[in-house]
């Protein structure tokens, strides 16, 4: 191993510790960190989506255990991302790269509002017949699935172009507009933005996007990461942790916006 990869597994690792800590899948981190050291956008996209399928691999095997994960909620809305993340990734070679960066940048903003803002959650049930009710562990709510549907295949197709897992607007919307417990949000985007992560995948690698040497030894860093920083993220206080998570997301897209000016 290089000393150029050995200090991205490092770092790579400590940063999956931290964005399991709040079932994140690392995509807002990972693309700008590999664009730091020269790859290409697509390709560091591509590479970012391998890494993403690997935390939440290891995340949900922690969060399953904490009664976290709604299945049914995941078998619901994951059609209309896949297939949003599979046109994001298949598509993105047709959008220019500083209007990528700018949309990244866009979404960053977005996920860092909610995440420094609370959130509060709608714990009325509603009997509407577009509701689905569910009950997970202690956890009760009701689903607006008309409203959570189209909002998660525009999710899905950001997700699959930029090469993210789209866990930072897909938690808040699904608490917000959805209706879903916070908790059972952030369990179940994990697994969600792993699924989403792998039909962006295959969008970038049907149009030459993927690096495996460098996908599977930093795969194998943060699977390492998020095993560790999912047990921490389930017995922690996470209002604090947010509001930190939120300003770096902030200095991200900053970068971001930095990087589309000035064509790096």
């Amino acid at each position: 191993m290089t000393l150029e990869l050995l200090i991205l597994f490092s770092i790579f690792f400590l940063v999956s510790v931290i964005f399991m800590m709040f079932g994140q899948g690392g995509g807002a981190i990972y693309v700008p960190m590999l664009l730091a050291f020269g790859i290409p956008l697509y390709r560091a996209a591509a590479t970012s989506q391998v890494l993403i399928i690997a935390a939440t691999l290891s995340a949900i095997l922690v969060f399953q255990r904490a009664k976290m994960i709604d299945w049914l909620l995941v078998l619901i809305i994951e059609p209309p991302t896949n297939l949003g993340a599979f046109l994001g990734g298949y598509l993105s070679p047709h959008f220019p790269t500083w209007f990528s960066k700018l949309t990244f940048a866009f979404i960053l903003i977005i996920g860092a509002y909610f995440m420094i803002i609370p959130i509060k959650e709608r714990t009325a049930i509603k009997n509407a017949w577009y509701f689905l009710h569910r009950q997970v562990g202690e956890y009760v709510y009701s689903i607006n699935v008309f409203t959570v549907l189209p909002i998660m295949f525009l999710a899905g197709f950001v997700a699959g172009m930029l090469g993210v897992g789209g866990g930072l607007f897909k938690v808040p919307a699904l608490v917000l507009l959805g209706g879903v417990s916070m908790k059972i949000a952030v369990g179940s985007s994990s697994l969600m933005i792993g699924i989403t992560a792998l039909t962006g995948l295959i969008g970038h690698a049907l149009v030459g996007h993927f690096d495996p040497k460098l996908a599977i030894i930093l795969g194998i860093a943060v699977f390492l990461g998020a095993q560790i920083g999912a047990r921490v993220g389930v017995k922690i206080e996470r209002e604090k942790h947010k509001k930190y998570f939120g300003y770096l997301l902030i200095f991200v897209a900053l970068f971001m916006i930095y990087s589309a000016f000035h064509g790096r």
